[in-house]
């Protein structure tokens, strides 16, 4: 199996207030070239649709080394790291022409049945399903803890803009509701240096939404996404910050 690779030119849209590309931008970039490599694969959107079947991501991590800046072209490689019997999981590098790497990333997708939402299990593929060997970038998303609940929340409807083609709560907007409820001030201090998610429950259309955020120490803090409606966790993530440089 050979990897995916894709030159992306960093565009405007890409970028922060700091010319830089955001951190859900190369999120974004990520989870693209996953769902164009899965369908060369024939493990797509449309393949496992026909089967009644959709992939949900489950579990991310990865480490930013440098983010790249307006107008710089970056190279994007990624590979299906194969399975173990329940997850799948995928690997990222992106770096720029100077062959510096900017990313590095490991996920974990699980395959959902449309209308029960089971997993449908991959034991039977251990063997079978695509896999580069010898890459191991980083190391593999793990499970995060849950934190102590907050007592004042703040609930948000989810927008029609935060929909994905699944009617699900966008796996990135999760990030971006938690990076904006840190605030400008912070973040004008402060750049993402490494970040894990967990992804636990899927968001609809109709519900409402809280950012639980508590400090881990000085520089890594965890955010929970919470519903309204049943007090359930949707997602939870550590991000670990560093000094933005002047």
């Amino acid at each position: 199996m050979n990897k995916y690779i894709q030159e992306i030119n960093i565009g405007a849209y890409h970028t922060n207030q700091y010319a830089q590309a955001s951190v859900t931008s190369l999120f974004n970039i990520m989870l693209e070239a996953a769902w164009a490599h899965a369908r060369v694969m024939e493990w797509g959107y449309d393949d496992l649709k026909g089967n009644n079947m959709f992939w949900v991501l489950s579990r991310v991590y990865f480490e930013l080394e440098k983010y790249p800046l307006w107008q710089e072209k970056i190279t994007l490689n990624t590979w299906s790291a194969g399975t173990d019997g329940i997850y799948a999981y995928r690997e990222f590098i992106l770096e720029n022409e100077q062959h510096e790497v900017l990313l590095r990333g490991s996920t974990a997708w699980l395959i959902l049945n449309m209308e029960t939402k089971r997993i449908f299990r991959l034991r039977d593929f251990r063997d079978t399903f695509p896999r580069l060997d010898g890459q191991d970038v980083c190391r593999n998303p793990s499970r995060i803890k849950p934190q102590g609940r907050s007592e004042d929340l703040r609930f948000y409807p989810v927008l029609f803009s935060e929909l994905d083609v699944n009617k699900h709560f966008n796996s990135v907007k999760f990030l971006e509701r938690v990076l904006d409820a840190f605030g400008i001030d912070f973040l004008d201090r402060f750049e993402l240096a490494d970040l894990e998610v967990n992804y636990l429950k899927e968001g609809m259309a109709g519900d409402a939404l809280a950012v639980d955020t508590s400090r881990i120490d000085d520089t890594r803090y965890q955010s929970t996404i919470v519903r309204e409606s049943d007090g359930v966790d949707l997602c939870t993530m550590i991000l670990h910050w560093r000094e933005r440089n002047a």
